[in-house]
């Protein structure tokens, strides 16, 4: 069991903190690309490494991801009007272009050029595999996130998200955890106690699990048995720095 203190180390992930420096040195998914398909469609509410942004597409198809509240009056730019190459704020109309630079600002007579004293935080971004990919650190990003299923077209390919109120390593470790997965997402029927593996409502016990540390990360591979003297083999990728990819087979 981790301590409160490490624990408090490995689950904080905003600006400043260890874990939150490692999590910005990596593209990370922000949002899907279907969330802002078409040029100057509604923005979209990003939460990201616990920073709050706003995703949008301008006028010319560039997407931007930038922090939510205008520099002005704090105003939401989610409920901004996203418009001719930028995303103006509802309240006085300072209007911010992809790359968080103010780009309009009608409150001020154009000679004092205050405008362009004024940007907000802005992260690079990619469309890739359906979904758009943020890099919230320093320097230049690192190679693109080429996962085997973002080279897929689009029709070989369902790209989801769901909603899970946890952190995000409690999402990966629930999301690498073989034993769960036999016990909660398993129907065992009397069939199991006629094939030996233990009664109605026992799980059945690993026959192995093995672990291969890689350069990406970890791969992991669990044995089950199966009736008929059948195995289930699983074999979880978790690839730095939380994602997870599993491979499943019969044999």
């Amino acid at each position: 069991m981790l301590s409160r203190e490490d624990n408090e180390l490995v689950t904080r992930v905003g600006k400043g903190t260890p874990l939150g420096r490692l999590m910005r040195r990596y593209w990370l998914p922000a949002l899907l690309a279907r969330e802002i398909a078409e040029p100057d469609c509604a923005p979209v509410r990003v939460r990201l490494l616990g920073e709050s942004l706003v995703a949008f597409r301008d006028s010319a198809g560039r997407i931007g991801l930038v922090e939510e509240f205008c520099a002005h009056r704090r105003v939401s730019l989610f409920l901004g009007r996203n418009e001719e190459h930028g995303l103006r704020c509802v309240y006085h109309g300072w209007k911010y272009g992809v790359d968080g630079r103010c780009v309009d600002m009608p409150t001020e007579p154009p000679e004092t050029d205050f405008r362009s004293r004024i940007r907000l935080a802005a992260y690079p971004t990619v469309e890739l595999g359906g979904v758009v990919w943020a890099y919230l650190g320093d320097g230049a990003p690192p190679a693109l996130p080429r996962f085997e299923w973002t080279g897929l077209r689009d029709d070989q390919r369902v790209v989801t998200r769901t909603w899970q109120e946890c952190n995000w390593l409690q999402a990966l470790e629930g999301g690498i955890d073989s034993m769960h997965a036999s016990t909660l997402h398993t129907t065992l029927t009397p069939d199991t106690e006629r094939a030996g593996l233990g009664g109605l409502w026992t799980v059945p016990v690993p026959l192995s699990d093995e672990v291969e540390i890689t350069d990406y990360g970890h791969a992991y591979a669990s044995i089950r048995p199966m009736p008929g003297g059948r195995k289930w083999v699983k074999v979880y990728h978790w690839v730095m720095p939380c994602h997870t990819v599993l491979r499943t087979w019969r044999c």
